[in-house]
């Protein structure tokens, strides 16, 4: 999946007690970072969480809409639209994880 890419639409809430995907908020994924929104740490704690959720590296991924908004739009390199949404799922307990995962 190495050329593959997709754009994710968000909704981050910052400061929260610790970062997680909470799940589905309409059409977009909730997620909550343990980061405050100053200085670029809530973007940073949520390209890490993603880069850790979705399997990829922290350079893979980039806030390309809403970088001092709470609705944005990420674009994450080497995997596609659907492994996305599954992991996603996962992480917020929505999923199911595949057999590697559970072993």
């Amino acid at each position: 999946m190495s050329g593959s890419q997709t754009r994710l639409s968000l909704r981050v809430a910052p400061g929260a007690r610790k970062s997680v995907v909470v799940g589905r908020y309409g059409e977009r994924w909730k997620i909550r970072v343990a980061a405050p929104a100053e200085s670029g740490r809530a973007n940073d704690a949520l390209i890490e969480l993603l880069g850790k959720t979705l399997g990829v590296a922290r350079s893979q991924v980039r806030v390309v809409s809403g970088a001092s908004a709470r609705d944005k739009i990420v674009e994450v390199r080497g995997i596609d639209a659907e492994e996305s949404e599954r992991l996603l799922s996962v992480s917020a307990g929505e999923g199911e994880a595949n057999e590697s995962e559970r072993a």
